[in-house]
This record gives C-alpha cells, sequence and structure tokens, in this order.
C-alpha cells in the first residue's frame, strides 16, 4: 500500500441548489489542488442530494475525479454526510470515499480517499492505493 497528500484549496461552487435542498439536487465544483514533489491540478467533482434524515442531515452521492498535469488523475466516489441545507461539510468531518480508478501513474488505481475540511475551507485528502 502506498498513501498520498493532498492538499485541496477552497473550492469554487459552479451550481448549487436554490438554499433549499431536496432530492435530486445537484451541486458541482472545482479546486486547485497540490501534492508531494510538485504534484499540481484540479479537483473537479459533482454531488447530487439522494437521502434525508429527519431536519438534521443529507447523504450527497459524490463523484470527483483529482485531475494532475499531463495524463495522470485519482477518480473518487461515495456517499458523504452534510448538515441539512449546508453546502459545504462541517470543519473537521472526516469523508471516508472508495479510489474506483486512475489513469497515467494512477492507472488501475484502487484504495480508499479520506477527506478532512479544514476551518478556513480548504482540505486535506489522504489517499490509500492498494
Amino acid at each position: 500500500m502506498s498513501t498520498l497528500v493532498i492538499h485541496q484549496e477552497p473550492a469554487f461552487i459552479v451550481h448549487d441548489a436554490d438554499g433549499n435542498e431536496e432530492h435530486g439536487d445537484v451541486i458541482t465544483y472545482h479546486a486547485d489542488v497540490t501534492g508531494p514533489d510538485g504534484l499540481r491540478g484540479v479537483l473537479v467533482g459533482v454531488q447530487n442530494s439522494v437521502r434525508q434524515h429527519g431536519d438534521e442531515h443529507w447523504d450527497r452521492l459524490g463523484l470527483a475525479t483529482f485531475r494532475f498535469e499531463g495524463d495522470d488523475s485519482l477518480s473518487v466516489c461515495g456517499v458523504i454526510r452534510y448538515e441539512a441545507d449546508q453546502l459545504h461539510s462541517t470543519a473537521g468531518a472526516r469523508h471516508l470515499r472508495a479510489v474506483i480508478g486512475g489513469t497515467g501513474q494512477f492507472i488501475g488505481a484502487r484504495g480508499e480517499a479520506v477527506s478532512v475540511r479544514e476551518e478556513n475551507g480548504t482540505f486535506s485528502h489522504t489517499f490509500t492505493l492498494l
């Protein structure tokens, strides 16, 4: 197994719901990312509101690709829990998603990614690759 830590700048929300989250709402976003040894690129993603837990939480199904310079990329997918009607996750919240593939140096990648939002809106993504 190998570990890769990627830093993400605050995301630019390309599209979001009207502030009253409902089933099927779609949020798309992108953000600059950096990693070790000069690794740089962009994260692009989409989330879809799929399940509500009373008035407290929403589950969003998310798909995101970390596209680095050249042909290198890593894609992740999974369900992420958010506070009701909050566009961003709570600072310190830990989100676990599956690594479902990659390209270039990450061709055929499998594993998991743990994402944590910091108070300043940045994220730390720790990939554990098999």
